[in-house]
Formats: structure tokens, C-alpha cells, sequence
């Protein structure tokens, strides 16, 4: 009977490991200031940005508005519940990419990491959005 639960164990890691694509791994956040990938186009000023303290402190910009609060990490699972931002009004187009910015952060429940990317996911771990390494100048 033990020998059949031991059996199952590499196939688990094996499916577990499909599942995640093999590649990526639980996302290190902290002290890192990132950019969401695809916000960096022609008609942007300034891409949304969050920076993620080593204090579990948020801040940043969803692109019109300062974007502050707290995060946390358990393995792969983050906890953005605490974000807020100020309320002004910019653009339509610029507000458009701010609240799908927002809107994809409130989607997010795991962060995974491939390389110097981060991408957030869903509870189904569908990919929400990826993250870059900010960059000045990324919309001249």
C-alpha cells in the first residue's frame, strides 16, 4: 500500500512542474522596481511602474496616478490587497491603461519569475500580465 503512494510522488512533481511551464520560478520581488511590459508603446508618457520595497511597502505609478501600499509573498502566492492610488484624471487613452494596469493587479494571486521578467497570475495561474525591469526612456 506505501509503495503506491510513493509511486505517485514523482508523477506529482512531474505534472506540477507541466503545469507551471518548467521554466518559471516563485518571483524574489523585493527591492525590485518593474514595469508592466505592455504598457511600453508609442503614445505612452510614462508606463505604469510598482516597486516592490524590501519593507513589504508598495509604490509606483499606474500611469496617471501615484500607485502606494503593501505587498507580501508566500511562495508563489502574493498578497496585493493593500494598494490604493490617487485620483486624478489624465488622457482617455492614458486612463484606459491605467485602470487595465489596476485592473490586472487586482486579478493577481501568484508571481512567478523567468529570467529578469515577472509574471503575474490568476487564481487559475492564467497569465495576467507580465512585468520588465523598469527602464528610463522606455516610451521616447
Amino acid at each position: 500500500m506505501k509503495l503506491r503512494y510513493l509511486a505517485a510522488v514523482p508523477c506529482a512533481l512531474v505534472l506540477a512542474a507541466c503545469s507551471t511551464g518548467g521554466t518559471d520560478q516563485t518571483a524574489n520581488l523585493a527591492g525590485r522596481s518593474l514595469m508592466w511590459a505592455d504598457g511600453i508603446t508609442a503614445e505612452c508618457e510614462v508606463p505604469p511602474t510598482i516597486k516592490f520595497g524590501a519593507d513589504g511597502k508598495v509604490s509606483g505609478n499606474a500611469g496617471c496616478n501615484y500607485l502606494v501600499g503593501s505587498w507580501s509573498m508566500e511562495g508563489a502566492k502574493i498578497d496585493l490587497s493593500g494598494l490604493g492610488s490617487t485620483r486624478r484624471m489624465c488622457s482617455s487613452a492614458i486612463m484606459k491603461m491605467e485602470d487595465t494596469f489596476l485592473q490586472n493587479l487586482g486579478k493577481t494571486v501568484y508571481a512567478t519569475a523567468e529570467g529578469d521578467k515577472v509574471h503575474f497570475l490568476d487564481a487559475e495561474r492564467k497569465l495576467v500580465m507580465t512585468l520588465v525591469p523598469e527602464a528610463p526612456g522606455a516610451c521616447n
